[in-house]
């Protein structure tokens, strides 16, 4: 019943409820310089009324809750544009060290030492014959050499500073992880749906808003209050108080979790940009300056070093200096041991294509490896297209295949007293038929007399013997060895060996008496490479800096199709796991041709160089220079015979005028007492990639240097060349025009296939870290504008503004004053009754 007592309850509820306003007003007012913390207000409520006769009579106010001015929308927006910031802000701080080591300020620019090591060249031109121009041509390109090390220096330091802050921020991203599933308990264990932990939640929106910096979230919340925190590939971070960690390993960010037995399991989620946050962005550039990627900034930086070496060398290598070689000389660079993986791409998964990006080796993804039909038991195309995608991927593992070649079907054998003789690279190969044959016996007799004229072409004493060696076998063709049953089969008896295979001989005009017989073997005149249709359906890997390790998800099913699969291809293959690892002890080649840093360059098909012969009085031991053939030649050892064997041969001595021979893995020629030499026409490109008469060694922009040879010796600079009688004149410069015309080539080829002039390349490569940066810092500039904007906006919402939160203090302080009123208007009606009894 409404009366003095209902007053003086309405009143005090008043009073509680004004209170607590200030009090909320007070902590707004407290927290307005917090980082993150959100303005509150507490939300009032009439209490229920009572009836009456002449109707309901109000009981007043209470308090119903504290609640948040909380813009959701906009803080995930802002969760968003804080990572795309901070993702900015660290290629922007990255680039700026990069850039540093591209600098181009005078003194240090390339562009301009280059020039001036052409120039060099060009001065060396003119005055040949003087040492001063000489010493001066390799000053300046030790100048270029400092340069690139000092810039391939300075990109290691900063690569190494960026992958110290990833670390860190590893470190920091798994404590805010932790922390927030902490926070997530808490709340989960102390809200109700009227009463929730604004200050909790506080905090863990800045937790949020921390990690979001580090790399790009997407989160909700649950019904219990919690946030579940995802990466944006859809990786948990975050489920109600459980956390997950992240980790820097192989250069890539990876998902920690842990299985039902407790053990570790690393997932690789991302390694450049689309992770986002700092952890993106210093990913991006740090990729930018990985060793191995052809594509990047040190990669194309190694690329003009590379080239720069190879196309100097290649032309060095084709003169002379002023002087023969009188002492020892040694090649500057290794026919390193190289790991050699064969393996026989399975011909019943032939037609199965592997798609681009299944597997990786060393690190680099395969390209889409194309299947194709088997053809007589051998999966030749998908060999081809196999060794094509593995080279295009540029992985440090050189893939190839086997030279083979089948004659068509042989359907009619040889009748008695017939004959045929024709040649396999210049072996004279002879059959006659001693009585009428079947086809399958042509066909055994035929590889028979093939396989002996080789063995007897092979057999003489080393010092006597042929040179190169033909490392050619002729097998029965039996319908699953690439040729028809029943069919003539050659091929190269080395694995990875691609050398030509030449069919000579064989009988083409119809009219002569050998044509009807030689037609019956199925064999073509040709030279035959290995290409899509002349291989043995072999896989050869061939690596000398490192393992070989594939990576082809889960199982073997990849593995399966290049005959990889299955386990105990190497010592440590377990199979099954689409995983191998193969090293040199599990199988190589010692002093590989493969093993140089340019094998690639090389020649062999044809490919020889010429070496000229001198007494020490400077004439002619010689009246022509010897050719060395290097065709067939699979490791430095068969260069070392074929030099010994050809120089013996042309000077009719036993003992070689200029000895060659492998030690430590490389070419070291030695020339007697009474003789010296010199070198001239390299079609091979042997020379230059193996060392010997070069300017620079090296391969990289790390790895350059000047060749010992020219650097002690200015004589032996190439300026000239050996004219065709032998003779070296002093002042012939016609090498070192040709050096020179290099600046102006517009078609060196650079590692990842581009062609232009060098100056061209670098000038690409200076030109687009410029406009990353330009374009990186013109974003972060944006994207602070438009943070900035955001957070005005949300803060018009959950901001605290002192000029509200004064007039609200007013507003509160005078309704708590009225409050008070009422009790004392109640007591007087209470004292005016009382005094009337």
């Amino acid at each position: 019943m409404p009366g003095i007592g209902q007053v003086l309850n309405i009143a005090k509820e008043a009073l509680l409820a004004h209170q607590q306003s200030v009090s909320v007003a007070a902590h707004n007012i407290a927290n307005v310089d917090t980082p993150g913390y959100t303005r509150q207000s507490l939300a009032l409520t009439q209490s229920v009324p009572t009836p009456e006769g002449v109707g309901f009579f109000g009981n007043g106010v209470r308090s119903m809750e504290i609640n948040r001015h909380y813009d959701q929308f906009m803080v995930k927006r802002l969760t968003t544009q804080n990572s795309l910031l901070s993702d900015l802000e660290a290629q922007q701080n990255s680039m700026r060290l990069v850039e540093t080591s591209f600098n181009e300020a005078p003194g240090l620019a390339v562009n301009e030492l280059m020039s001036e090591f052409w120039a060099s060249w060009q001065t060396l031109s003119t005055y040949p014959e003087i040492m001063a121009s000489r010493g001066a041509t390799i000053q300046q390109a030790q100048l270029i050499v400092d340069q690139f090390h000092s810039m391939t220096a300075e990109i290691a330091k900063t690569r190494n500073d960026i992958d110290t802050s990833i670390n860190a921020a590893i470190n920091d991203v798994n404590a805010i992880m932790a922390q927030l599933a902490h926070i997530n308990a808490q709340i989960a264990a102390s809200e109700t749906d009227l009463k929730q932990q604004n200050d909790l939640r506080d905090r863990r929106d800045m937790l949020i808003e921390d990690l979001s910096g580090y790399l790009e979230i997407n989160y909700f919340e649950i019904d219990t209050g919690a946030f579940t925190v995802l990466m944006t590939d859809g990786h948990t971070l975050v489920e109600n108080n459980e956390s997950w960690q992240v980790d820097w390993l192989d250069d890539k960010l990876q998902w920690v979790s842990t299985n039902s037995v407790g053990s570790q399991i690393k997932t690789a989620v991302g390694d450049g940009a689309e992770v986002g946050g700092k952890l993106g962005g210093w990913m991006e550039i740090f990729n930018q300056l990985t060793p191995g990627q052809t594509e990047n900034y040190l990669g194309r930086l190694d690329a003009l070093a590379n080239a720069m070496i190879r196309e100097v060398n290649q032309q060095h290598t084709q003169g002379v200096g002023l002087v023969q070689f009188s002492e020892q000389l040694t090649s500057a660079d290794s026919a390193n041991n190289t790991t050699l993986l064969t393996s026989l791409v399975d011909p019943a998964l032939a037609t199965e294509t592997i798609a681009a990006g299944s597997m990786t080796i060393n690190g680099r993804e395969i390209g889409k490896i194309e299947g194709g039909v088997a053809v007589n038991g051998l999966a030749t195309t998908k060999t081809y297209n196999a060794v094509q995608a593995i080279n295009d991927a540029i992985t440090g593992v050189r893939a190839k295949m086997t030279t083979q070649v089948a004659g068509d079907a042989i359907t009619t054998g040889l009748a008695g007293g017939e004959s045929v003789s024709f040649s396999i690279n210049g072996i004279v190969v002879s059959h006659t038929a001693a009585a009428g044959e079947t086809a399958i016996q042509t066909a055994t007799n035929v590889v028979d007399a093939i396989n002996t004229a080789i063995e007897t072409y092979n057999d003489p004493p080393l010092h006597t013997g042929n040179v190169p060696p033909i490392t050619i076998e002729a097998v029965y063709g039996t319908g699953l060895n690439g040729g028809a049953d029943p069919s003539i089969v050659l091929r190269n008896t080395k694995a990875g060996d691609e050398s030509r295979i030449i069919i000579d001989g064989i009988e083409t005009d119809s009219l002569a008496a050998d044509y009807v017989a030689e037609n019956k073997l199925g064999l073509i005149n040709n030279t035959y490479v290995s290409d899509i249709t002349n291989n043995t359906g072999e896989l050869s890997l061939f690596s000398h800096e490192s393992e070989i390790t594939i990576k082809a998800g889960s199982d073997d099913r990849y593995l399966d199709q290049l005959g990889l699969g299955g386990g105990n291809i190497s010592s440590t293959d377990e199979g099954g796991d689409g995983q191998l690892t193969y090293e040199f002890s599990d199988g190589g080649v010692p002093f590989s041709m493969q093993g140089f840093d340019y094998s690639d360059e090389m020649i062999t098909d044809g490919g020889s160089f010429k070496i000229w012969l001198y007494n020490n009085d400077d004439t002619l031991a010689l009246p022509q220079p010897v050719e060395v053939s290097i065709e067939r030649s699979y490791n430095l050892q068969d260069v070392a015979n074929a030099i010994n064997v050809s120089i013996t041969e042309a000077s009719g001595e036993l003992n070689s005028w200029v000895n060659a021979a492998v030690r430590d893995n490389k070419l070291v020629l030695t020339p007697d007492a009474d003789h010296q030499f010199a070198f001239t026409e390299d079609t091979s490109n042997f020379l230059a990639t193996a060392g010997l008469n070069t300017f620079f060694t090296g391969s990289s922009a790390d790895s350059i240097g000047i060749n010992d040879v020219v650097s002690e010796n200015l004589d032996y600079v190439a300026a000239g060349t050996v004219s065709e009688n032998g003779e070296i004149f002093r002042g012939d410069q016609s090498n070192a025009l040709l050096v020179t015309n290099i600046q102006r080539d517009e078609y060196v080829r650079f590692t990842g296939g581009d062609e232009g002039t060098l100056d061209g390349y670098y000038n690409a490569l200076v030109g687009d870290i410029g406009l990353k940066g330009r374009t990186v810092e013109r974003d972060h500039e944006y994207n602070t504008l438009v943070t900035g904007q955001m957070k005005e906006m949300r803060d018009a919402t959950s901001g605290v503004s002192l000029d509200e939160e004064m007039a609200d203090l007013i507003k509160f302080q005078q309704a708590y004053s009225a409050a008070a009123k009422l009790i004392t208007s109640s007591d007087e009606m209470m004292r005016t009754l009382l005094d009337a009894v």
